[in-house]
């Protein structure tokens, strides 16, 4: 998810050897906001990049996304499993892992994640949103992952997913838990405009048994 950026532009090429094309999502001034170019080769990520999507064809779910380091610096090696989220009409999960079963950015579905035989207590993060509207419904972090960039990078693999299958953006509305709030406080200023002030209150998603031995900093919002 954007962090500060305000203005985003696109490149296109082919990867060798890979069906499809690949988007990078560039922030810098050489071009406008929005305006999509076609890198011819041989291909390098331009300066500025922040995401780069694996497409296989318009439409279709990413079969990898890559975030900059620079966009999420200290985050974990993260990969994901997308699917629809159960009891819902149109809203979608990502989930991440950060397991040494599948390289940095696979996206998998939940039959991929099953072959791996990978349970989903292992997930370290997690995104639940409106596919049809864009809204973000939930935003998870283990609470032994926190603090280390894992909810701006699945935000970021959300915001590639939904833009790879052409649904609408991301949006939010003042539906917060405390840890939420003190997150979006802590963006900066050209990321937090796109993000209403808080209307209401939600409750922790942190199960008391995922606790043990996290530390305290970890748990709770820093005072103010």
């Amino acid at each position: 998810m954007p962090s500060g950026l305000e203005s985003l532009w696109r490149a296109h090429h082919q990867a060798p050897g890979e069906p499809g094309y690949v988007v990078v999502a560039v922030a810098s001034a050489e071009f406008a906001d929005g305006t999509v170019v076609q890198l011819p080769p041989p291909v390098r990520r331009p300066t500025g990049w922040v995401a780069e999507v694996h497409l296989p064809g318009p439409g279709q779910a990413p079969s990898r996304v890559l975030i900059a380091d620079a966009a999420v610096p200290g985050a974990p090696v993260l990969w994901y499993v997308v699917l629809p989220a159960p009891g819902t009409a149109s809203e979608v999960d990502l989930v991440a892992f950060s397991t040494p079963d599948r390289a940095e950015g696979d996206v998998l579905d939940e039959a991929g994640l099953q072959a791996l035989g990978i349970d989903w207590s292992n997930q370290v993060g997690a995104m639940r949103w409106d596919a049809a509207t864009g809204l973000v419904r939930q935003v998870y972090v283990a609470p032994a992952f926190r603090r280390l960039g894992v909810a701006t990078k699945v935000g970021w693999a959300v915001a590639c997913v939904a833009a790879g299958r052409g649904w609408p953006a991301l949006q939010a509305d003042g539906q917060r838990t405390d840890l939420g709030e003190a997150w979006v406080a802590g963006r900066r200023d050209g990321w937090r405009t796109h993000v209403p002030e808080r209307t209401g209150w939600s409750p922790p998603m942190t199960r008391p048994e995922d606790t043990t031995g996290v530390p305290r900093r970890n748990l709770e919002p820093d005072p103010t």
